[in-house]
């Protein structure tokens, strides 16, 4: 079997941009939120990188009609400046 050549391929990536889907808003999910305590945060924006909803923009909002508060970001942040914490009855985000 011939040997196959390696070929060097760029750094490939996109970003995933939170929008309504069939389901619709998807936010009503969770039962814990993110809280970012800017104070903490360094801003390696490690939050925006791993949320796997794209709901963390760069200037670090959390667009909560879309987040299904799984914890990534909380988990990911090496600053610890993300908790999770209960979510309200009552709130709506």
């Amino acid at each position: 079997m011939p040997k196959r050549k390696k070929e060097k391929i760029g750094f490939v990536s996109t970003i995933s941009v939170p929008s309504e889907g069939s389901v619709g808003l998807t936010g009503s999910w969770r039962i814990f939120k993110p809280v970012l305590n800017e104070e903490r945060c360094n801003k390696c924006l490690f939050c925006w990188i791993y949320c796997p909803e794209g709901c963390i923009t760069k200037d670090l909002k959390i667009n909560f009609d879309y987040c299904k508060g799984c914890g990534i970001c909380a988990e990911e942040c090496p600053a610890k400046a993300i908790t999770m914490v209960k979510e309200e009855a009552d709130e709506t985000g």
